[in-house]
């Protein structure tokens, strides 16, 4: 396979960080874009350096005009799943941005239907793609601080985007489209699912969500690793990188990332900073190569809907636990997207 063509479906907001790193990976082409905005369409040629490029309002029409091999999806995660069915039943790999959506009735059909289209459907979880974060998995991974006890996990920001979209209006916007990425760090270095949730949300009166913006979670890991996590977007104070600071704590040590600096404190007290790795393609720029290789391959994406969803039921078991205010079993919630 040569060239991959993409058609990416939304380039406002975050989708016009997406077309600059598709132009920039010399192993794609964009072949057309979707939006709802002429103005966010008229962007995007500007972004591509190609006036010529095929602009459509529908998806539909625009999976009708072009010849794509894959659809990449930024658009609100209510729409993610319907659009990535389209792309599908018009014979397209898809990549998406996560959250993959926030119904849990939609992910179960979504989940239960889409490898009977035998097409690869990616979902980006591009914090895991970074030189900070690949040096603390290979910490853990070397077996430097022992076993693990427990993971404290600290982030806070305040987060104000353009008013009047959709972000306004999700219900939980910290834990479905932020600390998602966290809840995929965790699974991510510890290669496991968890297998408790206790969790607590709220909303300060000042917010401009209507939904949850600060919240705590704490998950209980196999082996008896618990995870401490603490979330803001709505914080006034110092705030943390979009990594958040992270502690992880073991027998024989800690690995730390501050401020995206990762180091590994010894068990005598004294630091030694861990070797960043070198990398040809990080971040998005990862996830998109990553993509590009399982389609021309025909492998399975490294976080392919059937490894994602572990990540988006990690925050909808917790949304669960926070509306309850009891602990809920994470088991349970896999067996219900199964059944």
């Amino acid at each position: 396979m040569g060239t991959l063509r993409l058609l990416q479906i939304g380039v406002g907001g975050f989708g016009r960080s997406w077309l600059k790193t598709i132009r920039q990976n010399p192993g794609v082409e964009l072949v057309g874009a979707v939006d709802v905005s002429e103005k966010n369409l008229l962007e995007a040629k500007e972004i591509m350096d190609n006036p010529a490029l095929p602009t459509f309002f529908d998806h539909r029409e625009a999976l009708r005009s072009v010849e794509a091999d894959a659809a990449v999806i930024v658009t609100p995660p209510r729409t993610h799943l319907s659009i990535a069915t389209d792309a599908l039943e018009a014979g397209l790999h898809v990549f998406m941005e996560k959250p993959i959506t926030y119904s849990f009735e939609e992910a179960k059909r979504f989940y239960g239907s889409y490898e009977a289209y035998g097409r690869k459907v990616m979902v980006n979880q591009n914090y895991r793609w970074t030189r900070e974060i690949q040096a603390v998995k290979r910490a853990i991974e070397s077996g430097a601080i022992g076993d693990i006890g427990y993971i404290d996990w600290n982030f806070r920001r305040m987060h104000v985007p353009r008013q009047g979209t959709w972000r306004e209006h999700s219900p939980d916007f910290l834990f479905t489209d932020v600390s998602i990425h966290h809840f995929d760090l965790l699974r991510y270095f510890l290669g496991a699912e968890p297998v408790r949730i206790q969790a607590h949300g709220m909303r300060p009166p000042w917010s401009w969500c209507e939904g949850n913006m600060v919240g705590g979670a704490v998950f209980e890991f196999p082996g008896g690793i618990t995870a401490y996590y603490f979330g803001s977007l709505e914080d006034a104070g110092t705030e943390t990188t979009w990594n958040g600071d992270v502690r992880i704590v073991g027998k024989d040590g800690a690995i730390e990332l501050i401020r995206d600096v990762p180091v590994w404190v010894k068990s005598d007290r004294s630091v030694e900073p861990l070797p960043l790795p070198e990398m040809e393609y990080t971040s998005q720029s990862y996830s998109l190569h990553e993509f590009v290789r399982s389609v021309r391959s025909d492998t399975t994406p490294v976080t392919d809907l059937k490894d994602n969803v572990k990540s988006y039921l990690m925050v909808h078991a917790l949304i669960d636990a926070a509306r309850k205010l009891e602990p809920v079993e994470y088991a349970s919630y896999l067996q219900q997207l199964r059944s």
